[in-house]
C-alpha cells in the first residue's frame, strides 16, 4: 500500500505547505486549464521525488482577468493573496492560509510540448496536471544549477537522470556540464529537504552522472 506524503514528510511545516500547494494547484487549473507545472515541485509530485519543494512554478497565459479570478477563488477558500506582481513576462505572487505561505511564479508563455502526469497530493490521492517531460525538466535544472549553484538543483538533475531515455541531446548537454562542475556552497542544506532515503554527497552524485552519461 502506498504511504501518503503527509506520513512521509518529517516536518509539520512541510505538510502544511504541501496542503496549501494542493489548493493553489486546484485554483490554477480552474482558471487556466492549459497551465504547465515545472520546477522542483513538478519533480517531487509528478516523478515520485523525495525532495521537498515549496515553490509552485508554472507556464501559463494569465490574461487581464487572471488576478481577479485568482484572488476571488483564493478568498472563497479562506486564503489570502499577499502579493501579486505582473510584468510583461511573468507573474510573482505569495499565498497564505494564515499559517504558512507558498510562492507562485508563472512564466507568461505557452508551452506546446508537455505531457499529462499524475500529481500526488499530500493526502495520498492523485489529480492530473500538465508538466514537462523528464528530459526537459533535466535541461531546465542544468541551467538552474549553472545560474544558482544550489545543491537542490544538482540533486534534481541526479534524480531526473533515472527517468530520461537515451537521447544524444541530453547526453551531450550533461557531458558538457560534467566537464567542470562547481561545488555548491550549500551542500549541507540537502539533508534538510530530503524526507526519505539516503542523502548523496556532491561527489557521489557526480560519479553517478558520469557513469549514467558516459
Amino acid at each position: 500500500m502506498r504511504i501518503p506524503l503527509e506520513n512521509k514528510l518529517k516536518k509539520r511545516l512541510h505538510i502544511e505547505i504541501g496542503r496549501l500547494q494542493d489548493e493553489v494547484i486546484d485554483i490554477v487549473y480552474f482558471l487556466e486549464e492549459k497551465a504547465v507545472l515545472h520546477g522542483g515541485t513538478a519533480l517531487w509530485r509528478c516523478f515520485s521525488g523525495n525532495r521537498f519543494s515549496e515553490d509552485l512554478d508554472f507556464y501559463l497565459n494569465a490574461d487581464k482577468n487572471f488576478e481577479r479570478g485568482f484572488r476571488q477563488k483564493l478568498e472563497s477558500r479562506g486564503l489570502q493573496l499577499l502579493k501579486y506582481k505582473k510584468t510583461d513576462n511573468a507573474v510573482y505572487s505569495r499565498i497564505s492560509n494564515g499559517v504558512v505561505e507558498v510562492r507562485f511564479e508563472a512564466a507568461l508563455r505557452k508551452i506546446k510540448d508537455f505531457e499529462v502526469r499524475e500529481y500526488e497530493r499530500i493526502d495520498g490521492t492523485f489529480s492530473n496536471v500538465f508538466t514537462l517531460s523528464a528530459e526537459k525538466l533535466l535541461l531546465e535544472k542544468l541551467e538552474a544549477f549553472k545560474n544558482r549553484k544550489l545543491i537542490r538543483d544538482l540533486y534534481d538533475v541526479f534524480m531526473l537522470s533515472f527517468f530520461v531515455s537515451e537521447n544524444k541531446l541530453i547526453s551531450g548537454k550533461v557531458k558538457d556540464f560534467l566537464k567542470k562542475v562547481p561545488e555548491p556552497a550549500d551542500e549541507k542544506n540537502l539533508k534538510t529537504i530530503i524526507f526519505s532515503g539516503a542523502v548523496p554527497s556532491f561527489n557521489q552524485m557526480i560519479v553517478v552522472l558520469n557513469r549514467r552519461f558516459k
